[in-house]
């Protein structure tokens, strides 16, 4: 496997009750080694870790850097540190994060998901960092158990004003060396709330396949940004309720469990 791989992913978010409604658009994503980043630096010409250019990435995006102007802190030691809270003891030997990348210097990610895994390849931990629209940012972290990699967390964080800061996540990312599923199914209570997948497909990063994902998914700077807008004018056009935005958790991350009742 390349150290950056791009995806191509078909999009799709379900408001589930009334008024239903539904949302389908295409996705370029970055499935990068966050222990290569130097040679991932070197696939394409038109793509850059922590500098400009066509696509790009910066680790001061993400997680303990995210709206800080410290030293950058290295993403797969933030990661192997987290590790180190949840499982004691347990060797992290890979980290990948799945994302959107900068294009042309500017990007929005509404939800980057982290995934470490140890020395026989299997997942041991998992990151899924929320962000929401006014500049602010969660992680909710757990770990697969027992062959069951769906986690389950408690919503403490806002993200879309048309939903209340109360229910529940169901998180699931299955991912092989050719396809990448994310599902993430929201309730309230026991009913589902919203259902969001992200269903895709790998291909190595390189100058050719870069501008072909491009052209194939459309896409341009802050297109997530301007698309969750223009579905919340159309939600609010159907009149459902408006919530004002509480204040943010105090902790940067919480904690999610493992859970046997699927998605």
């Amino acid at each position: 496997m390349a150290a950056c791989d791009l995806m191509i992913s078909d999009i799709h978010h379900t408001r589930h009750g009334k008024p239903s409604h539904f949302l389908a658009r295409r996705g370029l994503s970055i499935w990068i080694d966050l222990d290569r980043l130097a040679e991932a630096n070197q696939q394409s010409r038109f793509f850059s870790v922590g500098q400009f250019n066509v696509l790009s990435f910066f680790e001061s995006d993400y997680g303990p850097n995210f709206g800080h102007k410290r030293p950058v802190i290295s993403l797969s030691a933030y990661v192997r540190d987290m590790a180190s809270k949840i499982l004691p003891n347990a060797h992290v030997a890979h980290v990948r994060l799945l994302t959107f990348p900068r294009i042309i210097g500017v990007s929005f990610n509404p939800l980057s998901v982290y995934v470490a895994q140890n020395d026989l390849g299997v997942d041991m931990l998992y990151i899924y960092e929320v962000r929401n629209t006014f500049g602010e940012m969660h992680a909710y972290i757990g770990t697969p158990a027992d062959g069951h990699s769906i986690l389950e967390a408690q919503k403490i964080f806002h993200v879309s004003p048309f939903f209340p800061v109360t229910g529940s996540y169901r998180l699931h990312i299955r991912h092989d060396q050719v396809h990448i599923n994310l599902v993430m199914r929201y309730l309230i209570g026991t009913k589902p709330a919203l259902t969001a997948t992200m269903r895709g497909v790998l291909a190595p990063l390189g100058n050719s396949s870069l501008w072909a994902a491009l052209w194939h998914t459309h896409q341009w700077p802050l297109r997530p940004l301007l698309s969750i807008h223009v579905e919340a004018a159309k939600l609010w056009m159907k009149k459902l309720r408006f919530y004002k935005r509480p204040t943010p958790p105090a902790s940067p991350w919480s904690k999610a469990r493992n859970s046997l009742n699927g998605l």
